[in-house]
């Protein structure tokens, strides 16, 4: 077995980089992250299904077994990102797999046993979201060992597309399924779909670096505020982490009050909302697909600041929505269209910088720093939304979260980053090399910093994911 350094010069210095097409390593995480995804979807409509149908459960049950599954994102994910920078990352999203797959077919079973009641479904949806944000920050913190840095945009696009597509056609299979098996049995496909993740990981060959060990002893406490001061010092997170959690702040406060507007005032049925959600999926689709070529051809900082404005200034139309029906129609769907799109190609560039600049040592802290303070900004967001709609009327209050989002553009016209050219140096490129086989070479060993190399979610998250942005 070969080890190569990668940051060595290529015998042809005008060579192209092998594709990553190539990188069987990260072809697998990619198509084990891709199916889990589309399972992940159809837990989403089959949980809170299971819940009504089988339990009967009401509107407060239903907020609160939601509140849950978010819960540990905000009171957790720092803890948890200081235990995964202590440890390599792929043992961990292969056991949180295989314990997701097993807390999701504890469902049916106590369903076809006549014990399940919603205090069961509330335990397992906390259960089920404190190792989401284990695997979550995992896996952004370990795909930069996988991938190399000029396949950074790339790679994050390709998460995100999956993300976007699984969004995209879950819903639909998922309620076709729920159908035909009822709720609970559907819920078996999707603890399917974490073991066959789980698989597809213990298929890689890459090894991962061991993580660093402290020459002095470890705090909690202070390693949790090094994560943190890293966030806030940084100039490029600093930035991202600000204007993201404003805009999900503003997308939080919109979710909470477009569905009673678009019923209310605009009179749509289930049929057109159903439409204005798979539109927002396709642009995200599109937005994920076209962030690495754009990236390419393009100035990354141009590239990141252009669909930023697009997609902050894409919820300007929906209160701005009036006219015929049709012209009403098309100006919600194009809101929400230009606002996925948008975050589409912003989210890819903004998580693959985010890796890039952060040492491997504290990626998964910056995760966990920035999952917290995105999703709790958007928590609040939602609450803010809902009372303020109340005061002053579901159109005003959407003016005022479609303004917020266009301010939260701010910081970014203010800051650097506009003027970046190119993803900048890794700080682990000064002190280590990174030792990868090329990407075409099944057997590679990497062994060095991941944070030298590449990305991470859209899931997913990262702004939506989700459907947060991060």
């Amino acid at each position: 077995m070969t080890i190569k350094d990668a940051a060595q010069p290529s015998a042809d210095p005008a060579a192209k980089p092998p594709s990553l097409w190539h990188n069987t390593d990260f072809t697998k995480f990619w198509f084990g992250e891709t199916v889990s995804l589309v399972g992940a979807q159809i837990t989403a409509l089959a949980l809170p299904l299971t819940a009504v149908l089988v339990l009967e459960a009401g509107p407060e049950q239903l907020g609160l077994l939601r509140f849950v599954q978010f819960v540990p994102f905000l009171f957790l994910a720092l803890l948890l990102g200081v235990w995964v920078d202590r440890r390599r990352r792929r043992p961990i999203m292969i056991a949180t797999n295989l314990i997701r797959a097993g807390l999701i077919l504890l469902i049916p079973a106590f369903a076809a046993t006549d014990m399940l009641s919603m205090p069961v479904l509330f335990v397992v949806a906390l259960l089920i979201g404190v190792c989401t944000v284990l695997f979550d920050v995992s896996w952004m913190s370990y795909v930069p060992s996988l991938v190399k840095k000029e396949h950074l945009v790339e790679a994050n696009g390709r998460v995100g597309a999956s993300y976007s597509a699984a969004e995209l056609g879950g819903p639909g299979l998922a309620g076709v399924l729920i159908q035909i098996l009822t709720a609970p049995v559907v819920l078996i496909i999707d603890a399917v779909t974490y073991l066959v993740s789980a698989v597809s990981l213990m298929m890689i060959k890459s090894v991962e670096p061991e993580p660093v060990t402290p020459t002095t002893k470890r705090h909690l406490g202070e390693e949790v505020l090094e994560g943190l001061r890293f966030v806030v010092g940084n100039p490029y997170l600093r930035v991202i982490a600000t204007i993201g959690s404003a805009y999900n702040f503003c997308y939080m406060f919109i979710e909470a009050v477009f569905l009673i507007y678009a019923v209310r005032t605009l009179n749509f049925g289930a049929g057109m909302i159903g439409v204005v959600l798979s539109l927002s999926a396709i642009g995200g689709l599109i937005g994920s697909v076209i962030a690495g070529p754009l990236t390419r051809r393009l100035p990354i900082g141009r590239v990141y600041l252009v669909s930023v404005i697009v997609g902050y200034c894409g919820p300007l139309l929906i209160p701005a929505a009036s006219g015929p029906d049709l012209v009403e129609a098309l100006m919600i769907c194009g809101a929400f269209f230009f606002m996925r799109l948008g975050i589409g190609v912003a989210n890819v560039v903004a998580i693959s910088l985010r890796q890039t600049v952060t040492p491997n040592r504290l990626l998964g802290r910056m995760t966990a720093a920035m999952r917290t303070l995105m999703y709790g900004l958007g928590t609040v967001g939602a609450l803010v939304g809902g009372f303020l709609a109340g005061v002053i009327g579901l159109r005003g209050a959407l003016w005022v979260a479609a303004v917020g989002a266009v301010l939260a553009v701010l910081p970014l016209l203010l800051s650097n980053i506009p003027a970046l050219r190119e993803v900048p140096p890794s700080p682990d490129d000064d002190s280590e090399q990174v030792a990868t086989a090329p990407a075409a070479e099944a057997e590679t060993v990497v062994a060095a910093a991941p944070g030298a190399a590449t990305v991470d979610e859209g899931r997913p998250d990262e702004t939506t994911g989700e459907p947060r942005r991060d």
